[in-house]
């Protein structure tokens, strides 16, 4: 608690602290600037890697419930190679091998999903030979670099604020304030130096990188040349078939025949009524109108029925009243007159 009272000190008092080299000042500001970019780096890959925010996330809630579980790995990163290999096989299966396009979509699906094992190589690689050296570099050397420097600002603060008592305080304490001060500053000072001295292993692995991404892109390229192939010599196929003509299927045909009581599929078909012996001018008052014969002698092609309150006989003779139905294809201008002619020769032939 004391280093914030004594750096508090130090600005509202006006006092100059003790003044750090200039060669351990750049020093300090090119470790700063490597410690934020190896952080922003890392992440920046892993994005490059893995473009998808929530599918990352979700893998690294899953690997965390795993590690928490003591479970093996969770799932790797769902690839949208994979996903779209997926897509093209269940499709080019269901087109099936009887069209072209089918089989295209299986060549290229497959090629896709080669592709999305190439990487999860290529991320393998990368995490163990550029990610985790940086995280080490990270959580090993800049840390303890941090931890050297933060040791020697408070020795620091605590000479310079014995310093401004000289007189007041002995001697000695004031003597090993100073120590204690060169000491964390010799040490800052030679961990930086190693580290920027040896930098050359970060440029060793930006080499790793690019020679994941090189092996990435050779084993990708030999996959699509092959489908490339294969999908050519799919189209010089297709072109040499002869070319099919399109053949119309006979269209469907209502069959209006009134021969047989069936009626089929299209066809409107009607029970033949046989010509009774007799005429309807036999008929005497009284009698109930022989609507078969009517509609026989009335020489009328019955399709469209109107209805009508009619008496006829069923075949046991009996009297039943039903609502009749006529069908007459004539224009809708005639209807009303041929209905009223047919309805006065019903009652005509019955004698009402």
């Amino acid at each position: 608690m004391q280093n914030p009272a004594k750096k508090v000190s130090e600005k509202v008092g006006g006092a100059e602290g003790t003044k750090l080299d200039d060669d351990f000042k750049e020093m300090e500001r090119k470790v700063d600037v490597t410690s934020r970019a190896v952080m922003e780096i890392m992440a920046k890959t892993i994005e490059y890697l893995q473009p998808n925010p929530a599918s990352r996330a979700k893998l690294s809630m899953i690997n965390t419930m795993s590690k928490i579980r003591g479970q093996e790995k969770g799932p790797g990163y769902p690839q949208a190679e994979a996903l779209l290999a997926d897509a093209m096989l269940k499709f080019g299966r269901e087109l099936g091998e009887e069209c072209n396009f089918g089989p295209a979509l299986v060549d290229v699906g497959e090629a896709m999903k080669e592709l999305s094992e190439v990487k999860d190589s290529l991320d393998m690689e990368v995490k163990q030979n550029f990610i985790d050296p940086l995280q080490n570099l990270h959580d090993k050397d800049l840390r303890e670099i941090q931890h050297h420097l933060k040791k020697m600002e408070g020795r620091r603060l605590d000479f310079d604020y014995k310093k401004k008592r000289q007189g007041k305080l002995p001697d000695e304490e004031l003597r090993q304030a100073l120590e204690k001060f060169d000491e964390s500053k010799e040490i800052a000072e030679s961990s930086m130096f190693n580290l920027l001295e040896m930098d050359i292993e970060q440029v060793s692995q930006l080499s790793a990188l690019v020679q994941a991404q090189l092996e990435y892109h050779k084993q990708a390229t030999q996959i699509l040349q092959r489908v490339t192939s294969k999908l050519e010599d799919r189209i010089k196929e297709a072109s040499s078939q002869p070319k099919r003509e399109y053949q119309p299927k006979p269209r469907m045909s209502l069959d209006f025949t009134t021969g047989d009581n069936t009626q089929h599929n299209g066809g409107i078909s009607h029970a033949t009524t046989p010509k009774p012996a007799g005429n309807g001018s036999n008929n005497v008052r009284g009698e109930k109108p022989n609507l078969d014969e009517f509609f026989y002698n009335a020489e009328v092609p019955c399709f469209l029925l109107e209805s009508s309150s009619l008496v006829r006989e069923n075949e046991n003779g009996d009297s039943i009243g039903e609502l009749l139905e006529l069908a007459i294809p004539i224009p809708p201008k005639d209807m009303v007159q041929l209905q009223n002619n047919i309805l006065s020769k019903i009652f005509t032939s019955s004698g009402m």
